[in-house]
């Protein structure tokens, strides 16, 4: 490639984004694909669909990957989640067509679902992750308003700090399963909650306890939890009973539940007499992933990670999290080629398996990693984050928890990650915060070889939020399009909140203090306390709020290599590629032999070499033998029952009625 001159300004750069594919302006979120983007935003490889592998041995499996090579498997899945799929992937199958919400599982055979929920609007309306979580661009950002259950729709939530959450709400449901469950079978039994039986769990030493309900049943014999949490029940024989509503119903012999704390939540929904709490989007980030997948981009996931035995429980994941068999697997598998691929199509557009289990370990695997926002603080600033405090926000807007260490007595696995990216905030050339990153290792490697998380207690500081469901009054209530009203919601992460606006679970709020002055309902108290405000202070709570952010993660200045420095002029297999910064494609096994074509000065007026990776195929393991893809359909040839037919990955039936 021609080299581009001595220096250019990132703008100048737009005629050449385009030219490769590359959507540069704000707002857009879809990655292309192009080995010859010289700013690195691109996808510099094809889409060749992951082997899920459990054993480390098999080279380019996923369990390989993940002891050997963990930042390429993160940079897998974060590109899994970004890229523009396109209808040769299997996207938009059923475009516009209704479809059940994600929280309700699976159908029995010749039975109903076990909630009686309306339908989403439509289905398959992007093509990428990334179009909708799109602020900041490239990152598990925020977004915009989708329709939804309701014609105002859904405001995209970012997913910063996603793995953190995941493993407090994993850890709050063992909690409450080491004071109740009295026999250890890991379900209540009816006999265990015949009392009142507070749920309580206190988010960090000190901290006033988070009350969630309780486990004892109403009169309608369900249990009394906060909406956040889905229950499913169970009969004598452990066997989920799934048009079951309560423990009301003489087949109910025990119940399980999970704290679904991803989404805005469903709230409640009257059934039979009853009040049923519907739960949030998702129970883990594999689910969330694979839901979302088929609902917005038509993509159906076959999972057998996230398929059980009957009784809502599935299987342990690559990553360490404890999958729940309630349909995050859209394809089940019915009919298997030779080669473990799934034949089923659910959506019938000519493409199976349209998402691999490997696929969704990769998924996984960079949601669990994704770093948390960071606060880019100024003295102001921070003088709110006590205001914040003294109105009593945090009654509900919990700021920090503690991922308690791994204790396999309490059933507890300690901080799952292998790394964190810790972001803060230093005074910048112009006096404004500039945010600086630290990469911290939390794995290690054990002498049979297995590289395995730590397992350290963690500290999730000023998330903000309970991660409870609740009614805050008129302004926040969502008319259904079945007619219904749905009046709780859950209580918003604060942290990133400086970045994410609109606000609300529709979006119908344009500022912070106009989503803040239409609180009410349970929060009447602090909003009344808010209001009572004085201006000056009212203003340094805005400040604040404002201050906790998000960012990009590859553009921040960090120290990656751990000799506690940031250097100017950092160098991956002897190459300047500018100032050291948390880029996954620097800290791979194999490493990136890069080219440069020329400088380009960034935003923020950083000067940035402009490369190439020589070596594509081998940085992304494009020729490790489970990953190798010979006729360049997609399908590695160890899942590809036709490896030598170009564009065909179907059990040969199928291939042979395709044109």
């Amino acid at each position: 490639m021609r080299r581009l001159g001595p220096k250019l300004s990132w703008a100048c750069l737009g005629a050449l984004a385009f030219a490769v594919g590359v959507v540069t302006l704000p707002g857009r979120g879809q990655i292309a694909e192009s080995a010859e983007d010289p700013t690195g935003v691109s996808i510099p490889y094809p889409l060749v669909h992951l082997v899920h592998a459990e054993d480390p041995a098999r080279e380019g499996g996923t369990a390989q990957l993940l002891r050997d090579d963990p930042f390429l498997l993160y940079q897998l899945g974060r590109d899994l989640l970004q890229r523009q799929f396109r209808l040769e992937h299997g996207v938009y199958g059923r475009t516009g067509e209704q479809s059940v919400p994600l929280y309700v599982e699976r159908q029995a055979a010749g039975g109903a679902a076990s909630h009686g929920a309306p339908s989403r609007f439509a289905r398959d309306h992007t093509a990428s992750c990334g179009f909708c979580h799109s602020i900041p661009y490239r990152e598990a950002g925020a977004g915009q308003s989708l329709g939804s259950t309701g014609g105002e729709g859904r405001n995209t939530p970012h997913f910063f700090g996603g793995g953190l959450i995941e493993m407090l709400a994993e850890q709050t449901r063992q909690q409450i399963l080491n004071r109740y469950d009295a026999n250890g079978n890991g379900v209540i039994d009816r006999a265990e909650v015949a009392r009142p039986s507070p749920v309580e769990v206190v988010p960090f030493p000190g901290a006033p306890p988070v009350a969630y309900g309780d486990l004892s049943p109403g009169p309608d014999g369900v249990p009394r939890l906060n909406p956040a949490f889905r229950v499913w029940y169970l009969d004598e024989r452990g066997a989920l009973v799934p048009d079951a509503l309560s423990l009301a119903d003489r087949r109910v012999a025990a119940f399980d539940f999970v704290l679904q704390a991803f989404g805005w939540g469903r709230g409640t929904r009257l059934i039979g007499g009853r009040r049923v709490a519907e739960g949030g989007e998702a129970s883990t980030l594999r689910a969330f992933f694979t839901g979302a997948a088929d609902v917005h981009m038509g993509l159906q996931a076959h999972d057998p990670t996230q398929l059980g035995a009957g009784n809502g429980r599935a299987r342990r994941s690559l990553p360490g999290a404890w999958q729940l068999d309630l349909g995050g697997s859209p394809d089940l598998g019915a009919r298997l080629a030779s080669t473990g691929i799934s034949l089923d199509d659910p959506d019938g557009d000519g493409h199976p398996t349209e998402l691999s289990q490997g696929d969704v370990d990769a998924a996984e695997w960079a949601m669990l990693q994704a770093p948390a926002p960071a606060v880019a603080a100024t003295p102001e600033s921070e003088r709110g984050r006590s205001v914040l405090a003294a109105v009593g926000c945090q009654r509900c807007h919990v700021e920090t928890w503690r991922i308690e260490a791994r204790d396999p007595s309490r059933g507890l696995a300690g901080d799952r990650r292998f790394f964190d990216l810790a972001v803060t905030s230093r005074p910048g050339p112009d006096g404004r915060p500039e945010l600086v990153g630290r990469l911290r290792r939390l794995d290690q490697v054990l002498p049979d070889g297995r590289r395995v998380p730590r397992g350290d207690a963690f500290d999730v500081e000023r998330v903000y939020s309970d991660f409870q469901q609740w009614d805050l009054g008129p302004a926040f209530w969502e008319r259904r399009f079945d007619g219904s009203l749905q009046k709780e919601h859950r209580t918003s992460p604060l942290w990133g909140v400086g970045s994410t606006a609109p606000y609300g679970h529709s979006g119908r709020f344009g500022t912070l203090a106009e989503v803040i002055d239409a609180h009410g309902g349970e929060a009447a108290r602090e909003a009344a306390a808010w209001a009572r405000l004085p201006v000056a202070e009212k203003q340094l709570l805005l400040a604040y709020l404002r201050s906790l952010v998000l960012y990009v993660n590859d553009e921040i200045p960090a120290d990656v290599d751990g000799d506690g420095l940031i250097a100017e002029r950092f160098e991956v297999g002897g190459v300047a590629v500018g100032y050291e910064r948390f880029d996954p494609r620097f800290l791979t096994r194999r490493a990136p032999r890069y080219q440069s074509v020329g400088e380009a000065v960034d935003p923020r007026g950083r000067l940035k070499p402009l490369l190439l990776i020589a070596n594509v195929a081998e940085v992304f393991g494009l020729d490790l033998p489970l990953r190798r893809d010979a006729d360049a359909d997609g399908f590695p040839d160890v899942l590809d029952p036709q490896p030598d037919k170009p564009g065909v990955a179907d059990a040969p039936e199928l291939a042979d009625a395709r044109p």
